[in-house]
């Protein structure tokens, strides 16, 4: 499937250095070096090939150089490879360095493989800050002959090691494979605890890097860090694993989380001192896939060209979520989305505006599990008995001038939806952008390429449903809520009886409520980011009046206060910034 990729950038508690694969879905971690005979040894983020070029399970290392084509007369020209009728220089044993332009990644890399390069490293031609950045190379000419590994590096990067290439010194380029990889924990990032069920799939990836010898055992292990400091480990052996083989491990033993916090997985193995790690989120109220940090830029997203979207795709791009409910059904209330460009949708026309939300029943069977193939020609494809696919329910998001890009849009649902006990559901954020007719496409949000446990996650519909995402490695920042998140009462509180500020706040924020008739109780509830409730407070016998809270003590991020009153609830999203 052809489409435009761009990729975040991950900070926070992860590393500061990105372990990507090659390609993207290879479950196989790779580290990509330079070094020069100076001294220079340095580590570079990278991204890879989408759905092409093949599963790297040798380290690779060999002299860099310039690829470029011969003119007629056999003098340097070009390094962008986009012509195969030219001459090439000769790159045998060589990781080929490649210009991005003119023509597709999947040609260049064919172009550099004929001329005998081993690798190849595509370098942006636009510096981050005029709105370069790392992007997935998705597939295009000759994409099925790549065998080589092809990477993408920023400009930036680029210029650190071309100004070692151009002093002289020799300068060497290593692709090195590590040991583990695919790291699989819980079914979703975030999972409330009321819809936990045991961690049944939690596993790794092993790969025997050794190219001649079978190892007769090793020993895989699991160590998971609950939020209190407790500790479970679980082990797995793995008999005869051949040369080079790429080994899946599950854990036969499951793990079932107990309290709300943050839980930390170690995977580690008795025969190489490669280790791995994959955390995951038990919350209150809150299922999500996105472990939360997205970089707030042109980075982050993953959309269709303009092209793509209006000529095969008939200006849809719906984007959605799979969760996982455990032993006792759940009530859900509200769900929240994120995109990068409302400014560019917005047209102030309610129809050309709309993102219609929908929840599915995505196992109607009953069988535990959903058709993986990509490719269903609609959402009924879901359902294994045949016939349509029933909505659980729907409602819809209008687009405001007000709506920033890279902050949550939560939507209320019509009425609370229960969600039945060992079930799976699907909740969409689907659009259409006929009635625009401007051919952008939302741009959705990422956030985390941890792949979930189960392996059913993000899924998309553009020309047809692909149950497995963006190549099942990114996570849509689309998230469903449960009962307690806002309130338990169904009615929405009209817009004007209620507002927050000052916004952003910094040491407090004021609720300001106009209701029609005294309330006996109003709750009001501040929850994080995550939907974790960090403050609550009781007003009583009121109706009009400004109430002040103090966040002094809260850290800078995007938090919400929902109100429950008896005329109905609703929630507003405010900013801490100091």
């Amino acid at each position: 499937m052809k489409k435009a990729l761009t990729l975040f950038v991950f900070m926070g508690a992860m590393s500061s250095v990105l372990m990507a694969q090659i390609p993207n879905p290879s479950p196989i971690p790779v580290e990509f070096s330079v070094q020069s005979t100076g001294g220079f040894n340095k580590v570079f983020d990278y991204t890879s090939a989408v759905d092409w070029c093949d599963t790297l399970t040798q380290t690779v290392s060999a002299p860099l150089a310039w690829a470029y084509a011969l003119d007629s007369l056999g003098m340097q020209g070009d390094s962008l490879l986009c012509d195969s009728n030219l001459i090439f220089n000769d790159l045998t044993g060589k990781i080929a360095l490649i210009r991005r332009g003119i023509c597709n990644f999947t040609l260049k890399a064919w172009n550099a493989q004929q001329a005998g390069a081993v690798g190849v490293i595509i370098v942006d031609h636009t510096y981050i800050a005029d709105g370069g950045g790392l992007v997935n190379m998705a597939a295009g000419t000759n994409a099925t002959l790549v065998h080589i590994p092809t990477i993408f590096i920023t400009r930036d990067d680029g210029d650190q090691i071309l100004a070692k290439l151009d002093s002289g010194e020799p300068v060497t380029a290593t692709f090195t494979v590590r040991a583990f990889g695919g790291p699989r924990t819980a079914y979703s990032y975030h999972t409330p605890l009321a819809a936990v069920k045991p961690l049944s799939d939690i596993g790794v990836t092993f790969l025997n890097t050794d190219a001649d010898n079978t190892i007769p055992t090793v020993t895989i292990n699991a160590e998971i860090t609950a939020p209190g400091g407790q500790t479970t480990t679980l082990s797995q052996s793995l008999l005869n694993v051949a040369p080079l083989s790429v080994n899946t491990v599950t854990f036969d033993d499951s793990y079932t989380p107990t309290a709300v916090g943050n839980y930390n997985v170690k995977f580690t193995n008795s025969l190489t001192p490669d280790e791995i790690e994959q955390g995951f989120v038990i919350t209150d109220y809150t299922f999500a896939l996105d472990n939360g940090v997205v970089v707030p830029n042109t980075n982050g997203t993953i959309e269709p060209d303009s092209a793509n979207f209006v000529n095969l795709y008939n200006f849809q791009y719906d984007m959605g979520n799979v969760y996982r409910i455990g032993a006792s059904p759940v009530v859900a209330t509200h769900m929240s989305f994120m995109i990068s460009n409302p400014d560019e949708l917005y047209q102030g026309n309610p129809d050309a505006d709309r993102f219609d939300i929908v929840l599915y029943n995505a196992d109607p069977d009953g069988n535990g599990s959903i058709p993986y193939p990509a490719g269903l020609t609609s959402y009924n494809g879901l359902n294994e008995n045949g016939g349509p696919l029933i909505p659980l329910a729907t409602t819809e998001y209008i687009l405001s001038p007000d709506d920033q890009g890279f902050e949550f849009i939560t939507v209320a649902f019509p009425n609370p939806v229960t969600l039945a006990a060992n079930k799976m559901y699907l909740i969409m954020v689907q659009y259409n952008g006929g009635e625009a007719g401007t051919g952008i496409p939302p741009k959705y949000a990422f956030g985390g390429n941890d792949r979930p446990a189960g392996e059913v996650g993000t899924m998309i519909f553009t020309d047809s449903l692909h149950t497995d995402g963006w190549g099942n490695n990114y996570n849509g920042f689309i998230r469903l809520h449960l009962d307690g998140f806002a309130s338990s009462t169904s009615t929405v509180l009209d817009e004007y009886k209620l507002s927050v500020s000052p916004n952003p706040a910094s040491t407090s924020v004021n609720l300001h409520l106009a209701l029609d008739n005294t309330a006996p109780e109003v709750q009001v509830n501040i929850l994080d980011f995550t939907g974790r409730l960090v403050s609550s407070r009781t007003l009583d016998n009121v109706q009009k009046g400004r109430y002040n809270f103090d966040v002094s003590k809260l850290p800078n991020g995007t938090y919400f206060m929902s109100v429950s009153t008896p005329e109905g609830f609703r929630s507003k999203k405010f900013q801490i910034l100091r």
